[in-house]
């Protein structure tokens, strides 16, 4: 019987944390969050890629305040792989994105030369941002926060 209420103990201290941390999520919206787009180039493309990535970068990093990282990495095991890591401050800044003429623009330079073209959100995103980007028609899976924290580095 003292087993019992042991381990009937034991197992509400350990189950207190992960419930009250679990319920601290982040808010979906006004987050930072992250959003890696997965990019397969066609054969002899690569640099066709490369060079309309590289413009678009520039017009996201002078045009769009709310993207905080926009890096564009080579796939080490695949010459023709590449992937977009964004960090966005909140939802808002992502559908400033969707928005972007330059993105369109992009978009639709880029997609005859890829076979592939997939995104995934990482994070606390609100369900319009997630639905605008749906409508895009490009292949989106969410992974919504279970837990975590975005750290306050404003000085």
């Amino acid at each position: 019987m003292v087993e019992r209420h042991f381990l009937y103990i034991l197992l509400l201290l350990c189950a207190a944390p992960l419930a009250a941390h679990a319920e601290d999520t982040l808010p979906a919206g006004p987050s930072a969050f992250v959003l890696i787009a997965r990019l397969h180039a066609l054969p002899g493309e690569a640099e066709n890629v490369v060079a309309l990535s590289s413009a678009v970068d520039e017009k996201v990093e002078a045009g769009e305040p709310g993207m905080l990282l926009h890096t564009f990495d080579a796939n080490p095991n695949d010459s023709l792989g590449f992937v977009w890591t964004e960090v966005y401050e909140n939802s808002e800044a992502l559908v400033l994105h969707l928005d972007n003429a330059d993105l369109t623009a992009y978009l639709e330079a880029v997609s005859p030369l890829l076979d592939v073209f997939t995104v995934e959100l990482y994070g606390a995103v609100s369900p319009d941002a997630v639905a605008r980007l749906r409508e895009t028609g490009t292949p989106v899976v969410h992974y919504p926060n279970v837990l975590g924290y975005v750290r306050d580095l404003t000085p």
